[in-house]
């Protein structure tokens, strides 16, 4: 298979995942969804495209709410924000075909009848936003449109998904094992899991038959072997539909090991590099040791200071510097955030340093006595001076200014 090398290094800068809390009533069929707005912030700033993972367009109303209509509308114009609106998943059980016998399964995909009618269908979340008017509604649903990337599923599916998928059916005994062990442990808690046999047949395009020893070394019937094996082939089959979408949208995942445990089995030494867990969480360290407060769920959000300070030089520093920071002790880090150095820097770096500068060497100058040359001379050392004790030290200005900047006083 050729490698596209410019999409292995744009891989890394973009992050797929999602951003909702969840939250469903007892007796209800419908969901509520909150924004994880911390979550939401620092992805925006740790990568330069974050393509959401949308339930259903439910987030556009609470990012309204955390940012404000004209920031919302700034997010989803700015290439900093895309959004992944789809239905399309592995679905297991007979759609007008023949009953399957126990141990058998039969899997499909499912997708809404047509994209563009899903999305319109959507966008009716998108009018539950309180405060706006008839025609902000209009632009915020033609924002949310034009944020919305949809790659070929079919294509997608065909020639990434269901291979994968039958490649590990048939042949990945261990991740079955895993995915299996894992079902029981949640579903049945059955912790104490012997090894066991599992293999499977394929009996047609779409079926394939288990034979597995589970059936003899517990106590289950068939009936509850079949759906812990179903739910196992269905786990199996969403990490490989995340990894297909990885490749369609050119971004890593936002999952992680404890959310889909199955993933370390499938990607044993790559987890860490095909997460965003591991940054986000170095930076919650970095701005607990700064003693900054982290975004909270009631927080107000600067859109437009966000989108400025993302590219900045400092910001940019700062996430090549998050990489390397594990073998840093807090010490180590708090001393860089905080130095005396980076501070001066700062200060200086601001309009009114400079020109206290300039008004320093050039009255020097022109003092009786000492004249032009002695301020050259100065003015020399002054940039000597500043160069090496006042460099202005990105990391700290992103910490220390740039990142308390993005939160509105309410």
């Amino acid at each position: 298979m050729k490698v596209d090398l410019n999409q292995q290094l744009d891989i890394g800068r973009r992050l797929l995942g999602s951003s909702a809390i969840v939250t469903q009533e007892n007796g209800t069929s419908d969901i509520s969804v909150k924004l994880d707005v911390a979550g939401f912030v620092r992805r925006l700033l740790l990568f330069d495209t974050y393509v959401l993972y949308s339930v259903r367009l439910k987030e556009i109303p609470e990012i309204v709410r955390h940012f404000g209509y004209q920031g919302t509308l700034a997010l989803l114009s700015s290439g900093a924000l895309e959004i992944r609106c789809e239905c399309a998943q592995y679905a297991e059980g007979q759609f007008g075909t023949p009953p399957c016998a126990p141990l058998t399964f039969q899997f499909h995909v499912i997708e809404a009848h047509g994209r563009d009618a899903y999305l319109v269908d959507n966008l009716k979340e998108v009018n539950r936003t309180p405060t706006l008017s008839s025609r902000e509604l209009m632009e915020l649903q033609s924002a949310v449109v034009g944020a919305v990337r949809q790659p070929d599923n079919r294509e997608m599916f065909r020639t990434l998904v269901a291979p994968t998928f039958e490649g590990d059916v048939l042949q990945n005994t261990g991740l079955l094992k895993s995915a299996v062990r894992f079902v029981l442990r949640h579903e049945k808690r059955i912790n104490e899991i012997p090894d066991f046999d599992i293999r499977f047949h394929k009996v047609g395009d779409d079926r394939y038959t288990a034979e597995t020893s589970l059936t003899k070394q517990l106590t289950l019937s068939t009936d509850e072997i079949h759906q812990v094996i179903k739910t196992s082939l269905l786990g199996i089959a969403g990490v490989d539909q995340r990894l297909g979408e990885m490749d369609a949208h050119t971004a890593i995942s936002g999952f992680t090991l404890e959310d889909v445990p199955l993933f370390g089995s499938k990607l044993a030494t790559l987890v860490q590099a095909v997460s965003s867990e591991r940054t986000e969480e170095r930076f919650q360290r970095v701005v607990a040791i700064a003693g900054l407060s982290d975004v909270l769920p009631a927080s107000q959000i600067d859109a437009e200071k966000l989108l400025e300070i993302r590219n900045q030089p400092e910001a940019m520093e700062f996430r090549a510097w998050l990489s390397g920071i594990d073998r840093r002790s807090d010490s180590q880090i708090r001393e860089l955030v905080a130095a005396v150095n980076s501070k001066i820097g700062m200060v200086a770096q601001t309009t009114a340093g400079k020109v206290l500068r300039l008004a320093v060497t050039t009255a020097v100058g022109i003092l009786p006595h000492i004249g032009i040359p002695a301020g050259i001379v100065l003015g020399a050392l002054d940039q000597f001076a500043w160069d090496k004790f006042a460099r202005r030290s990105g990391v700290a200005a992103f910490i220390s200014e740039m990142y308390p900047s993005i939160f509105r006083s309410s």
